[in-house]
């Protein structure tokens, strides 16, 4: 057999086998089409469409560092932020906390879900993180556990206390609850909201706080009132707080002026500086008054005082004639986007008692 014949016979025999692999060769499936995130403008920065459905979700939150320190034993802020604690020398303290909101568009208005988890360590509070609020919004309904309307409602303005973070003396506090939330056109608003003050049931009768204000480009006034069915040795009782917010320019600037009243030491008045002469409970009347300037884009600063008039005892309607005042400075500097550095000083007095200076420097970075 020649070398050409043996040539040809091979590449007979390559061709022929190739042939029968071909036959057998595996048919890849072609893949399936990727469904990349899509940006959701419907709520503003941040929310994002959860992929293959409609709903819009943000994810924000926040981490800081604080070292504070305080001239006396103590002192526990209204906000149960600790800001002052512990004595003499530096307190530091770290917060980790993350937000997660939900929403979606029905016949019945927004339907939203929000979740806050946070932790904090070198304070009271240490401990693993858990959820701090949780509640569901549908349209101008909500129900969940998170602010008493008495400190927080959804028209922001005239919520909480002063300019500054924690706000001064305004009866902070964390409900479960059910409310109805309302806004016109016209810049009415309101906030109907049955709270529970134990979280064990205590008879059927909620607490109740109601709001009403009215808001423009100039500011707000509003008017809210609380009911408190059950304190003290079979009390109940009620608290009302009046208050304004008047713009200053169109830099942000805004003069902010809140009067309190209280029939006893109830949910629904102004604890103040108390902590320091035991038994005393919150003020009859009290009244906050607070500036906030904004000098440039990055820099700002606010201060206030607020004024405590007749002390109740602690869980009744007794009054004590004993006064307080409080005061404080804060300076907020933002020196790039989402990191903030802010400082906060704070005197307390209570009547035959000296005063004490707290304060704290806190870096937080916000996303």
């Amino acid at each position: 057999m020649t070398i050409k014949s043996i040539i040809l016979g091979s590449a007979a025999a390559l061709v022929a086998v190739s042939g029968a692999r071909a036959a057998d060769a595996v048919i890849m499936a072609e893949p399936e089409p990727v469904e990349y995130v899509r940006v959701c403008d419907a709520y503003g920065a941040g929310f994002f469409y959860i992929p293959g459905t409609e709903t819009c979700l943000q994810i924000s939150g926040y981490v800081w560092y604080q070292i504070g320190a305080t001239s006396d034993d103590g002192l526990l802020s209204e906000a149960g932020n600790y800001n002052f604690f512990a004595g003499d020398g530096w307190n530091k303290s770290t917060r980790a906390r993350i937000n997660f909101d939900a929403r979606s568009q029905t016949e019945w208005g927004t339907l939203r879900a929000y979740a806050r988890i946070q932790a904090d360590w070198g304070t009271p509070n240490d401990g693993p993180a858990s959820f701090d609020q949780a509640f569901i919004d549908l349209g101008g309904l909500r129900m969940g556990y998170t602010e008493s309307a008495w400190a927080e409602t959804v028209n922001v303005t005239s919520s909480f206390g002063s300019h500054s973070w924690n706000g001064m003396w305004y009866g902070y506090q964390q409900r479960h609850l059910i409310q109805y939330n309302f806004a016109s056109a016209a810049g009415i608003f309101g906030t109907i909201s049955l709270e529970d003050d134990t979280l064990e049931g205590e008879g059927y009768i909620p607490d109740i706080v109601g709001v009403i204000g009215y808001e423009q480009a100039w500011g707000a006034v509003w008017l809210r009132a609380g009911y408190d069915e059950s304190y003290g040795a079979g009390l109940d009782g009620f608290g009302v707080s009046a208050g304004t917010q008047i713009n200053i320019g169109s830099a942000g600037s805004s003069l902010r002026l809140v009067g309190y009243y209280a029939d006893g030491d109830h949910a629904y008045g102004t604890q103040g500086p108390t902590y320091k002469f035991g038994g005393l409970g919150n003020s009859e009347w009290s009244i906050l008054g607070s500036y906030y300037h904004q000098f440039t884009p990055n820099f700002a600063a606010s201060v206030a005082a607020q004024y405590f008039n007749n002390f109740y005892e602690a869980n009744s309607d007794v009054d004590t004639s004993v006064d307080g005042f409080s005061a404080e400075v804060s300076v907020v500097w933002t020196p790039v986007t989402n990191f903030e550095i802010r400082s906060e000083i704070q005197y307390d007095d209570v009547d035959g008692l000296d005063g004490v200076y707290s304060g704290y420097l806190r870096f937080t970075r916000y996303f």
